[in-house]
């Protein structure tokens, strides 16, 4: 018993002659006939019964007929089922985000895949790395894209890295830091900044970078989950905040914020990451949507590049 005795059987039923229903199926007639007694031999009944004018379905073909329908459209449904989602039009990925890659990814990256798969669903958990990580393992989100610092090798996960962006230090333009002529990377010790929580390592790299002592750790004067928030502090209010210069581009060409350049300071840069289950395949939506986030990327720190450059 398979499909295609169905739809010989459904094809019979609808045209009620075997001459008719072995051209609808593209079918001789003696084959069509094989096919039919084939079925009725594997099922043990009697399907139909002949007449001069064309067949009559006994009580068991109609009961076989109404359960063939009902297969040949479930098989027709997963056939397009299955094409729409292995072209991206059907199906749900979801994406876990860090705090700054949440800011200068994900609102282009799910801009662009809902104009180019409006039907494809989109669920996006922003958080810190250790959450993300936690709700990776658990199968609960597909991927997340997080600093790639954060995470460590291992050879459960698997790491894409993206290339690196340039990071910088940003103030309202009223912020007093401007006033004077001279502005030292020490000064962050005397300002109000504003941080996303960061692992260990961050910290170390941050008071280094403020020149304080080993035994000091540096004091953020507001942690936030939510990047878009402390930018909303930095232009409201005299808080300094760091991030990529693809977070903060459209605030830099606003006018909104203004960078800090530190006469002593170093280039500061940073990196993301798209991490995933080493040994799970990612569905067609989860990769696309990677690729989408990866392309996202490139054109997103371009355009940080001309705004860096032209506010010099």
């Amino acid at each position: 018993m398979n499909l295609r005795q169905f739809e010989h059987l459904v094809a019979l039923a609808d045209e009620g002659a075997f001459a008719r229903a072995a051209e609808k199926v593209h079918l001789t007639q003696s084959a069509l006939t094989r096919s039919i007694q084939s079925l009725e031999d594997e099922l043990d009944m009697r399907l139909c019964d002949r007449h001069p004018r064309g067949i009559v379905l006994t009580p068991g073909g109609r009961l076989v007929v109404e359960r063939a329908r009902r297969a040949l459209f479930e098989i027709r449904a997963l056939d397009r089922d299955v094409k729409l989602f292995n072209n991206h039009e059907l199906g749900e990925v979801m994406i876990g985000a860090g705090p700054i890659p949440a800011a200068a990814l994900l609102s282009d990256a799910i801009a662009a895949l809902a104009r180019s798969h409006p039907r494809l669903s989109v669920r996006v958990s922003v958080d810190d790395w250790s959450a993300l990580l936690d709700r990776l393992h658990a199968e609960t989100i597909d991927f997340m894209i997080t600093v790639e610092s954060a995470v460590s090798p291992s050879p459960e996960l698997a790491i894409r890295s993206l290339p690196s962006c340039q990071c910088g230090w940003f103030a309202r333009p009223e912020h007093p830091v401007f006033s004077g002529s001279r502005r030292r990377i020490s000064m962050l010790r005397e300002l109000q900044v504003a941080s996303v929580p960061a692992p260990k390592h961050t910290l170390e790299n941050f008071r280094k970078l403020m020149q304080l002592k080993p035994f000091e750790q540096p004091k953020f004067a507001v942690e936030c989950n939510s990047f878009h928030t402390l930018k909303e502090l930095a232009t409201d209010s005299d808080m300094v905040v760091y991030g990529p210069f693809s977070a903060v581009w459209r605030e830099l060409d606003s006018g909104a914020l203004r960078t800090i350049d530190f006469e002593d300071a170093k280039e500061l840069t940073t990196r993301f990451a798209i991490v995933s289950l080493a040994h799970r395949t990612l569905s067609p939506s989860a990769e696309k949507a990677i690729e989408t986030i990866v392309e996202c990327n490139q054109r997103l720190e371009e355009r940080a590049t001309k705004s860096r450059k032209k506010k010099r």
